[in-house]
């Protein structure tokens, strides 16, 4: 026969599952036998015992133990955690958004962080030489840029990257304002 024990914390969490035989002996203050068997529930009972993990993803303890007996943890997440879920999403939302790219004038411009840092150092280029030309890559080949069409270029990517982080602004306060899950799941990113 294999015994189990486990160990709680101060709120009565189960933090830990063992059987006798990983455990020292005598076995160590704090430890609680709670079953014996035989076969691998009990023999190798840190994985096999309880049908789900101690530890949710989320971080909470799944399992209590209060006057002898165990139970599950209310283990849903609270309107904090939902509300910094959303926040994420959102987040991710904008960043998806921002880096779409744009088309101005019929050409297909790259909006992503890397192409962000490009333009601005030709735009750096075009205010001290007016007569900058340049061939630029875009997603269906290369065009030639004045200066002035740098620049306007330049206006538009960050009027559409401000435009993105406006929109992320404006739902974190719709986030911050939610008072139920539902008022929650109602919030989805959109630039319209």
């Amino acid at each position: 026969m294999y015994k189990v024990y486990i160990k709680i914390d101060t709120q009565g969490n189960i933090v830990a599952v063992n059987s006798d035989v990983f455990l020292p002996d005598p076995i160590p203050e704090g430890w609680v036998q709670i079953d014996e068997g035989i076969g691998d529930k009990y023999h190798h009972a840190q994985n096999n015992y309880f049908d789900e993990p101690l530890i949710t993803d989320g971080g909470k303890y799944r399992y209590r133990y209060d006057n002898g007996e165990i139970s599950e943890n209310d283990i849903s997440p609270t309107l904090e955690e939902l509300k910094a879920l959303k926040t994420a999403q959102i987040a991710a939302a904008r960043y998806e958004e921002e880096c779409a790219g744009i088309t101005i004038q019929g050409v297909e411009i790259a909006t992503d962080r890397d192409s962000q840092g490009l333009i601005l150092g030709a735009v750096v280029q075009a205010q001290t030489t007016p007569d900058y030309i340049v061939q630029w890559k875009t997603k269906s080949g290369f065009v030639t840029l004045t200066a002035e069409q740098i620049i306007a270029i330049a206006t538009a990517v960050r009027a559409h990257v401000q435009a993105c982080f406006d929109r992320e602004a404006y739902y974190l306060t719709q986030i911050e304002a939610a008072t139920t899950p539902e008022m929650l799941q109602a919030v989805t990113f959109s630039m319209d």
